[in-house]
Order: structure tokens, then sequence, then C-alpha cells
């Protein structure tokens, strides 16, 4: 509890977040990301759960690690850019967004968790026509 007073603002910013999806329980197999309903047990978890700082922080790194996969494409030859993410947007406010995608589509459950955080990247953040980079 004392952990829990102690997060600061960009902690109460994630609690927030947390509350604001619908809890599912998070199990030791949800760290293994079989699917996309793995990683949203773990960005859905709540800040009394005992497994609340791994499995937050599980999300996050899982998010910027795919923007910054992206990134790196991006710096290719020929690689149009799949998504554009506002400069504004903030790594809390893309999780809670993929988390609330992910509960309107439940067909998407079982899917691999790449290809469903692709769809929602395109379908909510999509490129202007002029932000390609490909190079010719």
């Amino acid at each position: 509890m004392k952990q829990i007073q102690n997060i600061g603002t960009s902690g109460l910013i994630l609690a927030l977040a947390g509350f604001a999806a619908s809890a599912v329980a998070v199990e030791p197999v949800n760290f293994e990301i079989r699917n996309n309903a793995d990683l949203v047990a773990l960005c859905s978890t709540k800040p009394g759960d005992p497994t609340y700082m791994a499995a937050i922080h599980f999300c996050h790194g899982f998010g910027v690690g795919f923007a910054r996969y992206h990134d790196a494409l991006k710096e290719g030859k020929y690689f149009e850019p799949l998504f554009c993410l506002p400069q504004s947007l903030t790594r809390t406010q893309a999780l809670t967004e993929y988390v609330r995608y992910s509960k309107s589509h439940p067909e998407y459950d079982k899917e691999a968790v790449g290809n469903v955080v692709t769809k929602f990247l395109i379908e909510t953040y999509p490129c202007p026509a002029s932000a390609g980079n490909a190079k010719p």
C-alpha cells in the first residue's frame, strides 16, 4: 500500500488508465503473450493487483518496442509508414485506446498480438497522404 501512495503523477495517470479499462485477472501465462487477449489482460491490470507493476511495465515496454521498431523500418529505402503517431500522444493515452479498441473487437482476442496492434494503429492513427517516406 505504501508503494501505491508514493507512485507520483505518472503512476496516478497509469492507475486511472487501469481503472478506465475493465478488470481482467492477470495470470502468469499472460506474460507469454500467446495472443491479443494476453496483452489486453496485462494492460488492463488494476493498481491493487499484486502483478500490477510487472504487468503495466510489460505493457508499456511492448508498446514502446513496437513503435520504435516501426520507426526503425521507416528509415528504410522503400518503407511506407503504416501509421503516424501524433507528437502529443502519450504512452498511457495510446495504451488506453488500444485496450478500448481490443475490448470493442473481441473477435481479435485469439489473434497474434502484433496483427491486432498493427490494425489498431493503422485505424486509429492513419498517416496523412503526404506522410509517406518511400524513396524511389
